[in-house]
């Protein structure tokens, strides 16, 4: 276990000790496969911890590298998985960090 602190913009940033349990990430600058984001100069980090009490720590940066611009933070405390697919959303990026979670992210249908 590991002791984190995480900015987060407009709230104050989120101490925890527990474990990353998982990341994804996209791409700034590459126009090809699948982690392309289609901007240059701006890539999206999300990141999946999990507490030593048992809750998950969510966690979203906005990476750029344009000046006139500056890395935007957000995050959330989940205490269901459901939560955490509340906040990441269903993005490829998203599906990306669920699969590597192996957190099941279907509707199943009868």
């Amino acid at each position: 276990m590991e002791t984190f602190t995480l900015d987060i913009d407009n709230a104050p940033n989120v101490r925890f000790t527990g474990q990353l349990v998982v990341n994804a990430a996209s791409s700034d600058n590459q126009a090809i496969g699948s982690s392309y984001n289609g901007q240059t100069g701006r890539w999206t980090e999300l990141s999946l911890y999990k507490t030593k009490g048992g809750k998950f720590i969510c966690h979203q940066v906005g990476r750029t590298r344009r000046q006139d611009e500056r890395d935007r933070f957000s995050g959330k405390v989940c205490e269901t998985l459901e939560e955490v697919k509340e906040f990441f959303g269903h993005r490829w990026l998203s599906k990306e960090l669920y699969a590597e979670a192996s957190i099941d992210d279907v509707v199943e249908v009868e």
